[in-house]
């Protein structure tokens, strides 16, 4: 019985672990989100680095979220941005640990 209650407090910590995510949202000065060509890139790239459940709201903020264990973190955000072809000086990265 002891046994059973281990492995069960486990499974749920191991759960419980596996499914927390970080949120980000990505926001730019200058509406340099607004651009319908260079935006959708720069989604796409950040989705091929790990960013799941990813959009653009009507403020023209990127939101996305990505695993607890799989975080991006601001320069790779940043340097993507860049590679784009967008001033990664006018780009804001905030996130919530969930």
């Amino acid at each position: 019985m002891k046994n059973l209650i281990l492995i069960l407090g486990l499974t749920f910590v191991l759960c419980a672990n596996a499914q927390s995510k970080i949120y980000y949202t990505v926001t730019a000065e200058a509406h340099s989100l607004m651009c319908p060509f260079l935006s959708p890139k720069f989604m796409d790239l950040l989705t091929k680095k790990g960013a799941e459940s990813i959009y653009k709201d009507e403020q023209l903020a990127v939101h996305f979220t990505t695993p607890k264990n799989a975080p991006l973190t601001d320069e790779l955000i940043m340097s993507l941005a860049d590679e784009i072809g967008y001033d990664s000086r006018l780009f804001k990265v905030a996130r919530k640990e969930e």
